[in-house]
């Protein structure tokens, strides 16, 4: 049975209209005040205008570890500008560094985002950026969140995790300090301005290759209404993780993904093929320099984004998602992806 996506669940972040909380609005009504394009008075009185360029630290060196305690998944409380102010661009800059000159040893998955309606029923982690780590070295990297400003506005939830399992005193590491700051430049929206990120599938991992739990009864299909809009990018990050058994799957096997919305539908393979050029700072050991399925270690992931522009017509659609039929044959590591949708609605 397909997941649905009620009106009630179209979240912005709507600071100006709910004094910086994670506010829930009616689908019929998308934006609001707090996330129109315009910047003279808005329907419901709440007036826009381009803000001072600002700068936000969401994460400061923050220890990320395991030892002692579990601090693989950090949250912090961040206060972002307030949705009177248009910015034309939003600058994300992040960095990952050694804590007392000892990182991990290894390469490690890692995400970070927002958390919508924090300790509520329908808490959901919304994945704005995913990363793997080097082997013993710290890199950065830059990220352009322009089309995240409506999760990016109050004080909001985010969470960044890092798959480590080592800390102070471990003899692998004592894990990793990431920084993330988000560069707010001032001036009028884009033309297009993403007024609702909705999410679609939340940050998830799931099986593959076996033959009585197929992707298909993992990741389920999710209706979603139809609103006017001029615009709307299904985004999604996806990574294969798990080796040594038939064909290396899923790291090292390039395997073709497919999404549809309505009647449109997309597919490619999910692999990166310049992991030998992602050496940061040309100290990092371990196998860095072989291709793997949409990842490199010390590397941003980056997202693959789906023009669904033309598909969003009717009362709602459909979203699916599907992957190459493979079996895997039980031996070593069992495949795995990591997978999130959301999408990028722009009235």
């Amino acid at each position: 049975m397909a997941g649905i996506i009620s009106p009630g669940q179209w979240r912005v972040a709507a600071t100006g209209c709910t004094s910086g909380s994670m506010h829930t609005v009616l689908i019929a009504s998308l934006l609001l005040a707090c996330t129109r394009t315009d910047t003279s008075t808005s329907d419901s009185g709440l007036m826009r205008s381009p803000g001072a360029d600002e700068t936000v630290h969401a994460f400061d060196a923050e220890h990320v570890y395991f030892g002692d305690q579990d601090r693989r998944t950090v949250e912090v409380e961040v206060t972002f500008p307030d949705a009177t102010n248009t910015y034309s661009a939003i600058q994300g800059r992040m960095a990952l560094t050694c804590p007392d000159d000892d990182c991990d040893h290894w390469d490690r998955y890692a995400t970070w985002g927002v958390v919508l309606d924090k300790g509520g029923e329908s808490e959901t982690y919304v994945e704005i950026d995913r990363f793997i780590t080097p082997y013993r070295v710290g890199f950065d990297w830059e990220a352009d969140l322009t089309e995240l400003r409506p999760l990016l506005t109050g004080t909001v939830t985010m969470r960044v995790f890092i798959d480590t399992w080592v800390g102070p005193g471990h003899d692998q590491g004592s894990g990793w300090l990431f920084d993330a700051q988000l560069d707010f430049v001032g001036g009028e929206p884009p033309a297009q301005e993403v007024t609702a990120v909705v999410p679609v599938w939340g940050h998830r991992s799931f099986h593959y290759g076996v033959d009585d739990n197929p992707v298909t009864d993992q990741i389920l299909p999710v209706d979603v209404p139809v609103t006017p809009a001029s615009r709307v990018t299904l985004r999604s990050f996806i990574t294969g993780h798990g080796f040594g058994g038939n064909e290396n799957c899923a790291e090292f096997c390039s395997k073709s993904h497919s999404y549809t919305l309505g009647d449109g539908s997309w597919d490619r393979d999910v692999w990166r093929d310049d992991c030998s050029e992602t050496v940061t700072d040309g100290t990092q050991q371990g196998t860095w320099r072989y291709d793997r399925a949409g990842w490199c270690p010390g590397a941003q992931v980056f997202p693959w984004d789906m023009d669904a522009t033309a598909s969003w017509t009717g009362d709602d659609v459909t979203v699916g998602y599907d992957v190459e039929d493979y079996t895997w044959n039980g031996n070593e590591g069992q495949p795995y992806y990591y997978m999130s949708g959301v999408l990028l609605v722009s009235e």
